[in-house]
């Protein structure tokens, strides 16, 4: 039978680095059976809440034309798909349209099912940089960013 060196004669280093080595393999076995599901599951409670676009028209009920630059002069829309979770609070869902920091214009949402829609005319669309929330009371469930940019004809 073969005799071990004593682990006296073991460097210090050896020690450390298979001590490191040894709790990063079990931190990955940990993280691949239990972190990777609480991550899937927060992220998708998190998109269900709302989810919106910025379209140019709704067809058959649902957005067409989705982009992030569009032409002034033009209609738009903003579609968004909200969970009964925040449906049922006391709160009104508005779409709160934005030119640059200025407020354009509040719109109390117009729901059907779990849509929520609202429209901005051409006449208020003006060149610049716009974005639109989608609030519940003082919460912000979702919100759009988009270019305005001049008609060139």
């Amino acid at each position: 039978m073969a005799k071990f060196p004593p682990l006296r004669n073991l460097r210090k280093t050896t020690i450390v680095v298979l001590a490191v080595f040894l709790g990063f393999l079990v931190h990955r076995i940990v993280v691949a059976y239990f972190g990777d599901v609480a991550i899937r599951d927060s992220a998708e409670a998190e998109l269900s809440l709302a989810q919106s676009v910025v379209c140019s028209h709704i067809v058959n009920g649902s957005p067409f034309g989705v982009d992030s630059v569009f032409e002034e002069g033009m209609r738009l829309y903003y579609y968004s798909t909200v969970s009964s979770a925040v449906q049922l609070g006391d709160d009104t869902l508005m779409h709160i349209w934005f030119n640059g920091a200025d407020t354009v214009q509040k719109l109390a949402c117009n729901m059907t099912q779990d849509v929520c829609l609202t429209t901005i005319v051409p006449a208020l669309l003006k060149p610049g940089e716009w974005s639109v929330d989608l609030v519940a009371g003082r919460r912000l469930l979702s919100t759009r960013q988009f270019i305005v940019e001049p008609n060139e004809r």
